[in-house]
């Protein structure tokens, strides 16, 4: 039992020091990767969505950061008010710019009237 044993005061200085840093970006290029990870929030000059970069650039601070470079932070990408957030609620991966500066949206849903192993090979 003596393993076990944990001081208060231990557990309240690890989870302070255990919180990561807060980090508002915008898009640095025009091909980027992200997951989403919360729904859209209005603010007074723009939108913020919490994302986890996968790929691609991102400002912040009057610098460019890459993807990894903001692993170790809490990020918040922060779209202008013309950005149509309505198509990003309920969303899990956003794929920008790889084809024509299209917005790709992979939805993550399953659909019950899908049924596999019939006609997988016939095209829509």
């Amino acid at each position: 039992m003596g393993l076990f044993k944990v001081k208060k005061n231990v557990n309240k200085k690890f989870s302070q020091n255990s919180r990561r840093d807060l980090k508002y970006v915008w898009l640095s290029s025009k091909k980027a990767i992200f997951l989403i990870t919360g729904e859209p929030r209005e603010s007074k000059y723009s939108y913020g969505v919490p994302i986890i970069p996968l790929h691609g650039y991102y400002k912040a601070d009057g610098r460019r950061y890459t993807a990894k470079e903001l692993s170790e932070y809490y990020v918040i990408l922060n779209l202008p008010k013309s950005a149509d957030v309505d198509e990003l609620k309920g969303k899990k991966v956003v794929i920008v710019g790889y084809d024509k500066d299209a917005l790709y949206i992979d939805e993550n849903e399953t659909n019950d009237n899908d049924e596999e192993g019939e006609g997988g090979d016939e095209e829509k």
